[in-house]
């Protein structure tokens, strides 16, 4: 495995079941090591250190790139999937047409994440491939 000296951080609200299951996803095909993983919603994180809220970081994925600067929503998906080699849904993301429509999807999604159907939730655990129905996943 080749390691980045300086990856990109991903701050992610690991108690969402939407979010960890993407990040299941993301941490299994990390393999070139471009993304470190901090889960925000563990005790004793402290989103002040970082120059923001929690509140701020819990509304939407947030990754710190390696010159301290900050991709926020859809940029952040986008620069999370290109760092674990799904170039094919970053450059879809980052379509003029896709983009204009995937951001108010991604607010409505990160707005709404802790009352989606358990139907959908347990598609998307299923295509994460690393947690089960019930909601519970493996940590890699």
């Amino acid at each position: 495995m080749t390691t980045n000296q300086h990856p990109q951080t991903v701050y992610y609200d690991g108690a969402c079941p939407l979010c960890r299951s993407e990040m299941g996803v993301l941490m299994r095909d990390n393999t070139a090591g471009l993304l470190r993983f901090t889960d925000i919603s563990q005790p004793g994180f402290d989103a002040a250190a970082l120059g923001l809220t929690q509140q701020a970081l819990m509304a939407r994925l947030h990754v710190q790139t390696p010159d301290g600067g900050w991709l926020i929503g859809v940029p952040a998906v986008q620069a999370a999937y290109a760092a674990t080699g799904h170039h094919r849904i970053a450059a879809a993301l980052g379509h003029p047409i896709v983009a204009r429509l995937a951001r108010p999807a991604y607010a409505w999604l990160a707005d709404h994440r802790y009352r989606l159907p358990r139907w959908l939730l347990r598609a998307v655990h299923l295509h994460a491939g690393s947690c089960a129905p019930d909601g519970a996943c493996r940590t890699h």
